[in-house]
């Protein structure tokens, strides 16, 4: 049971509106983090329109994106993040078994050699929050610096995202099974 549920939309700050206004019209509704995040508008306007550019502005290319993100939600067993982006990420390209096999744990097999790359990246940052000197020129050499700095902007907030969905409990919607139990 989600421990902190959206606030009631009739009685919603003039903010709330605006900021809810806002999430519905990017992304059809208020699910997932952006219902709890509603109960403090001062971080939900911000963190909604990073998580927008980052989703739907960003040069990041849709199939490294989206599995940047699920390897940020596989790391920390986010069902509602794996729910919302698996399927996002095998429509962007990535393979369906290599999702999967992420999904449990595996390394994520077959991955085109920037899919390889920007995963081992993205793995690095979530588990450490460093890059070695090596993998960092890597990600330079490969994708260059607007790219880099978005590839850790997605790994933060989509951290940030695994949090509030974790901590608050929001479930996958009814009928959905939860990628990783719970």
């Amino acid at each position: 049971m989600q421990r902190l549920d959206p606030p009631d939309p009739s009685t919603y700050t003039d903010d709330q509106q605006r900021i809810a206004a806002s999430i519905a019209g990017t992304r059809g509704s208020i699910r997932g983090p952006f219902g709890p995040w509603l109960h403090a508008p001062g971080l939900a306007d911000p963190a909604q329109q990073v998580g927008a550019f980052l989703r739907y502005k960003s040069k990041m290319p849709g199939n490294l994106r989206e599995l940047a993100i699920c390897t940020v939600g596989q790391h920390w067993q986010a069902n509602f993040e794996w729910f919302a982006h698996a399927p996002l990420a095998i429509e962007e390209g990535i393979d369906a078994g290599a999702i999967e096999l992420l999904r449990t744990g595996e390394s994520p097999v077959p991955l085109t050699d920037e899919e390889q790359l920007v995963y081992d990246l993205a793995r690095e940052i979530i588990t450490g929050g460093h890059l070695s000197d090596g993998s960092y020129t890597r990600g330079i050499d490969a994708l260059g610096n607007e790219l880099m700095v978005e590839l850790i902007g997605i790994c933060g907030y989509y951290t940030l995202i695994s949090f509030t969905l974790n901590i608050f409990e929001v479930p996958v919607p009814d009928g959905e099974d939860a990628p990783f139990g719970g």
